[in-house]
């Protein structure tokens, strides 16, 4: 009965220490990434951006999803504006795709991007959608949350430094 009790207390504590994964599914790769957070659209009536931070084999990425009103794809580069004045330009997108009614995209950041992001916070995500493949639009989704703004100085260091 001993034995049943430490062992007991001993999952207890490492199930509580545990931190959760998600992933993040496009095309046929996987990612381990961070909780969904929203940035919410900076266009009236315009569709929210949904973003993850992720890992695969020692490269950071971010990932982007959006719901827009026609069939769309995320192209071209992803700007990072931060509060501190201080912008990222993702130039490298890994993969891209509308599935489900969502336009996905996986774009690949550097440790240089990493740094920046963990001494400032982000203010707003500009990226491109490509309309039914005729018309490119611009759009951009702030972190202005309901009641307080998601700290991704703290996320990008707790998801990146595990």
């Amino acid at each position: 009965m001993k034995n049943v009790l430490i062992i007991s207390f001993l999952t207890l504590c490492y199930t509580t220490d545990a931190k959760a994964q998600d992933l993040f599914f496009i095309g046929e790769k996987s990612y381990p990434c961070t909780e969904l957070i929203v940035l919410q659209s900076n266009k009236e009536e315009g569709e929210d951006l949904n973003i993850v931070f992720a890992k695969k084999d020692n490269a950071s990425y971010i990932a982007v999803t959006t719901k827009p009103t026609f069939k769309s794809e995320i192209t071209d580069k992803l700007i990072i504006y931060l509060d501190d004045g201080v912008s990222i330009t993702c130039n490298t997108i890994i993969d891209s795709e509308f599935v489900d009614d969502n336009a996905k995209a996986v774009y690949s950041l550097t440790k240089e991007h990493l740094d920046k992001m963990r001494k400032s916070n982000i203010n707003t995500v500009r990226y491109t959608l490509n309309v039914l493949e005729v018309k490119k639009v611009n759009r951009s989704a702030s972190n202005k949350g309901n009641s307080t703004k998601t700290n991704f100085p703290d996320l990008i260091n707790e998801f990146f430094n595990d």
